[in-house]
């Protein structure tokens, strides 16, 4: 049996690629347009949690994410 990852391309603020397992998605947090946030740095658009306890931030909505990993 064959076992395949499935990966997402997401991309950081500096515009680079990083590639996601979904299955190590815990949760996601957007930020809020035009109101500052202490955890979210401003251009990023969904906080990533991941099973690891580690976090990732992208310029993609977390509904965009959540499109990709359909």
């Amino acid at each position: 049996m064959n076992a395949t990852a499935v990966l997402i391309i997401l991309h950081t603020l500096t515009g680079a690629e990083i590639a996601i397992n979904p299955k190590l998605i815990t949760s996601m947090r957007a930020s809020i347009p035009d109101q500052a946030n202490k955890v979210i740095a401003q251009g990023v658009n969904c906080l990533i949690n991941m099973t690891d306890g580690k976090f990732v931030t992208v310029k993609e909505s977390c509904s965009e994410v959540r499109a990709l990993m359909r």
